[in-house]
């Protein structure tokens, strides 16, 4: 090899000697030999190249999904704190512990930034050494170097999301580089969509169609994978923080070159719709279909109303080896889901025994997001003709025709009453009824009671979707827990993007409608239009491109709730500091014997954000030793 590599990494390492500061890796001819001598250690690298994308994926590794203000937790809630890796750092980022400086946890938070760029190093000299090994199929070639290059669209899609600008490395630096060359500034955002969207282009025609063999390649990019990604990346582009936004037009290079946008181009949300309808195309060309679950005649009978249900929660939380009868999961990922015990409540007496074993529920969801989820009319709780808004935190009892999603007889906040089905299949909460846990005899079915006992929360609402319907989390820590896997992005994900970009770029129409109605439907809901003419205060909101995208934008956090998504949605509409400008929230829950303490709104936190967290800070350790890269605004 004429050629050592060079690591980004050196962005991020403290400097010392030239050698030091350059992190020359590998260390010499041999070990790069070595790596790529055949095709099984080939291989072996080739998965390497993977591993930080599955951690990526890792919901306690996602700042969309803790920093969201869908969840929330507590250490100091009798029995519930987390532990271990479960023990994230990111659900204080609200709080604003969050910091550039500083090694401690509590505000080095999700620094990653090293990390991303070592393995997009690695990328770099798979591409680089491809040629070494004598036993790789010609084919074998072709498809790793796809792979590869969809990895890097990955990674720089990832980076580009959360700091903003970053440097492009395109190709590794040989070791003779000057330190200064190494020394990268920040490329402004629309070159890294560019760079984004070639790679992705360059990658697809030599990628598999789609995923064929579950015990090999499992999370594995495939041509329908970087065309949902290629969507997602144009969607990003064109929404308000990279498309002209006021409050970060002012961020620059040292040497005065803007790194974003400083005018909005609705081009770009033209370029988004094409992108996300050609992946849909290509989805439909594959059967991949908005999931509705088939109940197992052997089973006995279900309720069409529990068979809705399975058919929201089904692609988010149906086992590992029933990935592929999900036909709507676009991206399987490889990424396993949380402990279900931190989002169940503790449901029987040997559960609340084993409780300092078992921390069960701790992760709550505040009142604001259970507020969020339509009436059983498809249109907000505020804006419902026929709905109670002013009385939703009184209480009455459950009625007979809710009785599997309510326990009949059983007093509880209007809030809980009527509402849409995912809310029931999202949401678990004082008289709801829980499809699962071990019950599913229709006439027999778990409810919850949380008053005066401690089976709650620090909220009083668990996160019944990520918890299988056949997972049994009672009576102890060692109670079976049937596991599965988030996917990356499925169906429903891309049919909302696309109706927010066709809003975006032409207005409501039949295109736009069409797709936010499919995903409604299988929630059990009527279209937008009709919706709100029959059932909306603002009859004519789906009509006019603002009301429609407020609808869309309420769609996808609730469609997508718990998933990881809302979070980063929040942040490129600019909506992240209005979402929670106001203290989150929770019942009265901490073992109040009297309903009428019980359903008390109590202030849990009020966030610490400002303008700032739209982007994530580069640690002090980067700017410190690359004088090239500056700070993101604000911090």
């Amino acid at each position: 090899m004429k050629k050592y590599i060079i690591a980004l990494i050196c962005i991020a390492s403290f400097l010392g000697s030239c050698k030091k500061y350059l992190d020359i890796i590998p260390d010499n001819v041999a070990t790069l030999e070595y790596a790529f001598r055949n095709r099984n250690e080939t291989e072996n690298y080739l998965f390497s190249c993977y591993n930080q994308m599955q951690s990526i994926q890792r919901l306690e590794n996602n700042p969309g999904w803790t920093a969201s203000g869908e969840l929330t937790t507590v250490d100091n809630f009798p029995g519930q704190g987390l532990a271990g890796s479960y023990s994230s750092a990111g659900f204080f980022v609200i709080r604003g512990f969050l910091s550039p400086y500083g090694t401690a946890a509590s505000t080095n938070i999700y620094n990653d930034f090293s990390q991303v760029y070592v393995a997009i190093r690695r990328c770099n000299t798979l591409l680089e050494n491809l040629n070494m090994p004598k036993d790789l199929s010609l084919g074998e070639r072709v498809q790793w170097t796809a792979e590869a290059k969809a990895l890097k669209a990955f990674y720089y899609f990832y980076l580009v999301r959360k700091y903003g600008p970053v440097p492009l490395v395109k190709e590794n630096l040989p070791v003779s580089a000057e330190t200064e060359e190494v020394k990268l500034p920040r490329a402004p955002s629309d070159s890294i969509f560019s760079y984004i969207n070639t790679l992705i282009n360059e990658a697809a025609p030599d990628l598999p169609d789609q995923t064929y063999d579950l015990s090999k390649e499992l999370g594995r990019f495939n041509k329908i994978m970087v065309s949902a990604l290629k969507a997602k990346a144009a969607v990003l582009q064109a929404s308000p923080l990279f498309n002209g936004d006021p409050d970060f037009k002012k961020l620059a290079n040292r040497d005065g070159t803007p790194l974003l946008p400083a005018q909005f181009d609705p081009k770009k949300w033209t370029a988004a719709a094409a992108a996300c309808k050609e992946a849909i195309d290509l989805c439909n060309s594959y059967n991949i279909s908005l999931y509705r679950y088939s109940h197992p005649a052997n089973l006995g009978y279900l309720p069409d109303s529990l068979k809705l249900l399975l058919s929201i929660q089904g692609p988010i939380n149906f086992e590992r080896s029933s990935a592929f009868m999900i036909p709507e999961i676009i991206w399987p990922s490889n990424a396993p889901a949380l402990q279900q015990r931190y989002l169940a409540p503790l449901v029987s007496t040997a559960a609340l025994n084993a409780r300092t074993v078992s921390p069960m529920g701790a992760l709550a969801v505040p009142i604001a997001q259970a507020e969020l989820y339509y009436t059983n009319n498809g249109v907000p709780i505020n804006e419902d003709i026929n709905y109670n808004y002013a009385g939703r935190y009184a209480y009455s009892n459950g009625t007979p025709e809710q009785k599997f999603y309510v326990q009949s007889g059983y007093p509880m906040a209007n809030l809980h009453q009527f509402r849409e089905p995912r809310f029931y299949a999202d949401l678990a909460f004082d008289g709801g009824v829980w499809y699962g846990m071990g019950t599913t005899t229709i006439n027999n079915l778990l409810y919850l009671s949380t008053i005066g006992t401690s089976l709650s929360n620090w909220t009083g609402y668990w996160a019944k979707k990520l918890v299988n319907y056949q997972s049994k989390l009672a009576p102890s820590s060692t109670a079976d827990q049937v596991n599965f896997y988030i996917p990356g992005m499925r169906l429903a994900d891309l049919y909302l993007l696309y109706a927010e970009a066709q809003n975006e770029a032409s207005g409501p129409g039949t295109e736009a409608y069409r797709y936010i109605d499919s995903v409604r439907a299988r929630a059990g809901l009527k279209g937008v239009v009709e919706s709100w003419a029959k059932y909306s205060s603002k009859p004519d909101k789906p009509l006019t491109k603002e009301g429609l995208r407020s609808i869309i934008h309420q769609e996808r956090r609730i469609e997508l709730c718990f998933e990881g998504e809302v979070g980063w949605d929040l942040k490129r509409w600019k909506e992240y500091l209005q979402v929670l400008s106001e203290p989150l929230q929770g019942w009265n829950a901490s073992g109040m014997a009297l309903r009428s303490d019980y359903y008390k709104r109590m202030n849990l936190f009020t966030p610490v954000l400002g303008l700032k967290n739209y982007f994530w800070p580069f640690h002090e350790s980067v700017i410190l030793n690359n004088s090239n890269i500056v700070q993101n605004l604000y911090w």
